[in-house]
């Protein structure tokens, strides 16, 4: 029934009722003012004695019958020699043969004009709609092993190209999304494997049968940081999940300034542990929409990767305003392919290669809160080493 009653289908049949109905909206008035216009001139003949054009060889030679009386009226003769003369009910049966023949070619030429539209309405919808069969078709075939086909339909930029040319678009977005997926499982198992194995090692090497207490305790110390490593991969993979869905209108208005001062004070002993110098530039009252818990974890990530990838006597300024969020800490040079990548999942640093305490997920799920917030986020090396990174708000 779907195939049936298509826009093809549809398409024809408008184009053969519109075109009978106007067809036959003409050819109504035509004939109805063709009959009142015969119609009245009988009459009229008849009431004034003029001559009929009907032609008989009754009567005299020359002469004209008044159509009501039995005289004859002397007349012009006609070509052939008898004369034309009137008779009122031969002429209304010859307006009534005429009317009736009118009729039926009317009839005849209404199905024609039907047939003609249908059959234009149907070449034509058959041409304009080949490129949305391109399209189902081409959506049908497209699954997660085959997101590289692409429609590339050409011809004139009208509204079918540039739909086209929008899925196009969506495809490129999705095989991204996919590729960026698949990449980041792949990562993530390669993460989560490295804490398992290494406990498995302590078990089996550590607690053999001729273990002692000190290998015992050196074991679990072991077994314990790894746990805490796991841990804090899964709460950052879950964080980067969470910031991933979305906001689905968990919005509140708070004070990114004091925000910042709250994550600060809270982040002065890792900082001291460090020998990093934390500060945050007073500011006015920056006040936005947004999820707190999730601007929150945004800005205790920046807080924690400007300490964490620094070198003893550095510095890490934050500043918050009413145009976003900045900040800025020394450290290490770095290269610009680096900070290119810097937000993907289970990138690192250089120096934080090697770090324990660190996933490699801060900064991705920093991009993913800006992401869900529709903000802008801005990370460039500095000249004298280290890094900025700038959230806009606005």
């Amino acid at each position: 029934m779907t195939r049936l009653w298509s826009i093809r289908a549809r398409t024809t049949l408008t184009f053969a009722v519109a075109s009978m109905v106007l067809t036959a909206a003409v050819v109504l008035l035509v004939t109805w003012a063709s009959t009142v216009t015969l119609t009245g001139a009988i009459d009229g003949g008849a009431a004034e004695r003029t001559p009929s054009l009907r032609s008989t060889t009754e009567g005299d030679a020359g002469d004209w019958w008044t159509g009501s009386g039995d005289r004859p009226v002397r007349g012009p003769e006609h070509s052939s020699g008898t004369s034309l003369h009137v008779r009122g009910p031969e002429a209304v049966m010859v307006v009534a043969v005429a009317n009736r023949t009118q009729w039926q070619w009317a009839a005849v030429g209404v199905l024609a004009a039907g047939l003609l539209a249908g059959g234009t309405g149907w070449v034509v919808s058959r041409r304009v709609l080949r490129p949305i069969d391109r399209i189902t078709d081409t959506a049908r075939r497209l699954s997660a092993s085959t997101l590289h086909e692409r429609i590339g339909l050409d011809g004139p930029d009208d509204e079918l190209r540039r739909l086209a040319g929008t899925i196009d678009d969506l495809l490129d977005r999705l095989e991204a999304a996919f590729e960026s997926q698949r990449r980041f499982v792949a990562q993530a198992s390669h993460e989560l494997r490295t804490p398992l194995a290494v406990q498995r090692t302590a078990l089996q090497v550590g607690l053999g049968e001729d273990a002692r207490p000190d290998d015992v305790v050196a074991v679990r110390e072991e077994l314990l940081e790894q746990n805490r490593r796991t841990e804090h991969l899964v709460e950052s993979l879950l964080a980067l999940a969470e910031a991933d869905r979305g906001l689905d209108g968990r919005v509140d208005e708070l004070d990114l300034a004091e925000l910042a001062g709250q994550v600060v004070a809270g982040q002065r002993d890792h900082a001291r542990a460090a020998k990093v110098s934390l500060t945050v530039e007073p500011s006015p009252s920056a006040v936005v929409s947004a999820e707190p818990v999730l601007v929150r974890q945004l800005v205790a990530n920046l807080v924690d990767n400007a300490v964490e990838y620094n070198e003893p006597g550095g510095f890490v300024r934050v500043s918050a305003g009413p145009d976003g969020l900045c900040v800025e800490n020394s450290g290490p040079a770095v290269s610009a392919a680096d900070v290119a990548v810097l937000v993907e999942p289970f990138r690192r640093g250089a120096q934080g290669a090697a770090s324990r305490r660190h996933s490699g997920l801060g900064l991705s799920i920093v991009a993913a809160i800006v992401r869900a917030h529709g903000w802008s986020l801005t990370v460039e090396p500095r000249p004298d080493g280290g890094l900025r990174v700038r959230v806009a708000t606005v």
